[in-house]
């Protein structure tokens, strides 16, 4: 018996599908934070492009984190690290945005505060849909 998969074509194929779904989730990670930021900024009267949005965060998420790591291997620095990805996030948000301090803070608080209550509505959803079978027949006793 030949191998699982016996042609080029089909691994080709799996090469495709998974490039296709790579570039599909990296849309998606660049599209849905920049939908929240740019309903956040349209929330505080500021109006930027959707992918502009997106990419904003994108960059501002990587150059904080990239930096922070960095910083983490400076005794006594990594104690404020968090402090320090806090406000490299919002300074590179804020110039590739073009927004003052306030507004940028008002963006992102006002987007995490999205995120979490799509979390929690999300979960609440998933949870009384996808229960696992060992809990769909257990009584609950108080």
């Amino acid at each position: 018996m030949g191998p699982y998969f016996s042609d080029s074509l089909s691994i080709l194929g799996l090469g495709l599908i998974a490039l296709t779904l790579l570039l599909v989730l990296f849309t998606l990670l660049i599209v849905i934070p920049g939908f929240l930021l740019w309903l956040s900024l349209r929330a505080i009267g500021k109006k930027r492009p959707l992918l502009k949005c997106g990419l904003a965060n994108l960059i501002a998420l990587i150059c904080s984190a990239f930096i922070t790591l960095i910083l983490f291997f400076i005794p006594l620095i990594d104690l404020i690290a968090p402090l320090i990805f806090v406000v490299i996030y919002l300074w590179v948000f804020k110039e590739i945005l073009d927004l003052g301090w306030s507004h940028a803070i008002f963006a992102v608080i006002i987007s995490v505060a999205c995120v979490m209550l799509l979390s929690m509505i999300f979960s609440m959803l998933f949870s009384a849909i996808f229960r696992p079978p060992w809990l769909l027949h257990q009584h609950f006793r108080f």
